[in-house]
């Protein structure tokens, strides 16, 4: 069982958010085969919520049987985030989370994204403008950092903690391996031990065996389960099974 503010996840585990992967069809498939605490969103542009723009809400729709759901939110303007959460909790979801993971160029050049971590007292405003404007609980989702110079996790994840969020999530990678190379669960694991919040952590969980793995091995409250679940979509149940 793992708590995100009054959110229960039973399991532990959860489908990461994937762009042009992790629509409401897949997260529903997954669902039904049981096993997933929780599901979050494609990312989805604070600008085009704030706007309204019909492409952005289609991205945020979900459907009940998805709950709890969380929608994942990109930009780099404190304000317009806040908004865009305070639109993201008017649509009736359960969670709303920051990406701070994403490596695509067109993304991090707009100072959303990963490139929050190469300015961390940004970012934990953005954070913190978005705790203080709704009531539903706020996640971040980071990779270990920008690039091998500048893996700051640990020290992100602590800022972030300082900003009010309910969870963070650690991908073990950084934005310029991309999805090269190995997740650094070492690292995920040293993120854990540094905060009082729950830590999800992500990277390389291709069967339900590392899932359950990851969880016995540190001292992360969830696993998120990206590539592995397109590739099958039972992990979710046959890793509660495991448990």
């Amino acid at each position: 069982m793992m708590k995100i503010g009054s959110i229960q996840l039973a399991p532990p585990f959860a489908l990461a958010p994937m762009a042009g992967m992790t629509d409401t069809a897949f997260r529903r498939l997954v669902k039904r085969k049981g096993g997933c605490g929780l599901v979050v969103t494609e990312m989805v542009s604070s600008e085009g919520l704030v706007r309204g723009i019909d492409r952005t809400l289609d991205y945020a729709e979900y459907t009940e049987e998805e709950r709890p759901v969380s929608i994942q939110v990109f930009g780099g303007e404190p304000a317009k985030m806040a908004a865009a959460a305070q639109v993201v909790e008017a649509m009736g979801a359960d969670i709303v989370d920051v990406n701070m993971g994403c490596p695509v160029p067109k993304i991090a050049k707009h100072n959303a994204g990963c490139s929050l971590m190469r300015d961390p007292a940004h970012a934990a405003t953005i954070v913190r403008s978005m705790t203080k404007a709704v009531r539903i609980p706020v996640t971040v989702k980071m990779r270990a950092g920008w690039d091998d110079r500048a893996v700051n996790a640990p020290v992100v994840a602590q800022m972030m903690e300082d900003a009010g969020p309910a969870a963070v999530a650690v991908h073990g990678r950084t934005a310029a391996q991309s999805y090269s190379g190995l997740s650094d669960w070492t690292l995920i694991a040293d993120v854990a031990d540094r905060v009082g919040i729950p830590v999800f952590g992500s990277g390389d969980c291709i069967t339900p065996e590392q899932v359950i793995a990851r969880t016995a091995e540190t001292a992360v409250a969830g696993v998120l389960v990206g590539r592995g679940a397109l590739r099958n979509p039972w992990i979710f149940q046959q890793a509660a099974a495991l448990a």
